[in-house]
């Protein structure tokens, strides 16, 4: 399909959860319900500390059910971290593994007119949203998208490899510009245990279950959702030029105005996704602390 366009998934990797008390494991740990994952295809959610905040955002895969397997979609730098914090938990399910899986999965994007027929044509038809061949997995994202994870011991990988790189290939800047746009945040090493799930809009995404029980920082969310409302939220921005941010924050006309989650500048200006105050009345936003580019604040 000469109108399909892939994209290197660098920033993200692939950590792995299987065996038969997977789901139970899970379900105690992560903001999404497990127990219906397997029913509803893929879904987003986020691993939180006991106070709330989240250690890593993932989309959860249900690869199999008997034994479960949960492939969970990362950004690389923040999957170290939500590692350790698993360790802590996993070894009271002795039915459940935990492994790293950076090295044997090559992520790739896509964006064709119909990504269905596209996912079709390399892997047979899907099932619960989740295409599987010969240990490859696919799936497809909310905005028509989609995401090829190719599994690299399979013997097929090279001749896939070379099916891609006849095709249209950007660059993965441009990909991370299409999830920003889309306004998924991914919570990088940088961020991890900064911000509790509704800062990051999960709970508009179907992130979070308010409905399944408990879970490790449930309470603190929970009682955000029911009680009270984040005084912080997710916010679209762009700016004009291809300056970057000077670091982590942006600025109002009198102080710090937000802190930056996911960036991307270029020729085509900047845009980028940010945790800021009074989501529904911004103030003035700068990108500078000198107030010299202004930001506007995006639907």
């Amino acid at each position: 399909m000469s109108d399909t366009t892939f994209y290197p998934l660098d920033h993200l990797s692939i950590l792995s959860i299987a065996g038969s008390d997977a789901l139970s494991f899970l379900q105690g740990q992560g903001t999404q319900d497990y127990n219906r994952l397997t029913s509803s295809g893929p879904k987003p959610g986020a691993f939180c500390t006991p106070k709330g905040r989240v250690v890593a955002n993932v989309w959860n895969l249900p690869l199999a059910s008997d034994p479960a397997e949960v492939k969970l979609v990362i950004s690389a730098s923040a999957s170290e971290g939500l590692q350790k914090h698993l360790k802590k938990y996993i070894p009271f399910f002795r039915g459940s593994r935990l492994a790293d899986e950076h090295l044997h999965y090559h992520g790739l994007g896509v964006v064709a007119p119909n990504t269905g027929e596209v996912l079709d044509d390399w892997f047979g038809e899907g099932e619960q949203g989740v295409w599987q061949r010969g240990g490859h997995f696919a799936f497809q994202l909310p905005d028509g998208r989609a995401q090829i994870w190719l599994n690299a011991r399979a013997d097929d990988y090279e001749d896939r490899l070379e099916r891609v790189e006849a095709a249209t290939v950007k660059p993965n800047e441009a990909w991370q510009r299409l999830d920003i746009e889309a306004g998924y945040a991914w919570v990088g090493a940088d961020h991890q245990e900064r911000f509790v799930p509704q800062m990051l809009n999960l709970d508009h995404l179907d992130g979070i279950s308010f409905k399944k029980g408990c879970y490790t920082g449930q309470e603190v969310v929970a009682r955000l959702h029911y009680k009270g409302q984040s005084k912080r939220g997710l916010s679209r921005l762009a700016w004009s030029g291809n300056t970057p941010p000077e670091g982590p924050n942006l600025f109002t006309e009198k102080g710090q105005g937000g802190e930056w989650v996911n960036w991307q500048a270029g020729e085509d200006g900047g845009v980028g996704l940010a945790v800021i105050k009074d989501t529904e009345h911004p103030p003035r936003l700068f990108l500078d602390e000198g107030r010299r580019v202004e930001l506007k604040v995006l639907e």
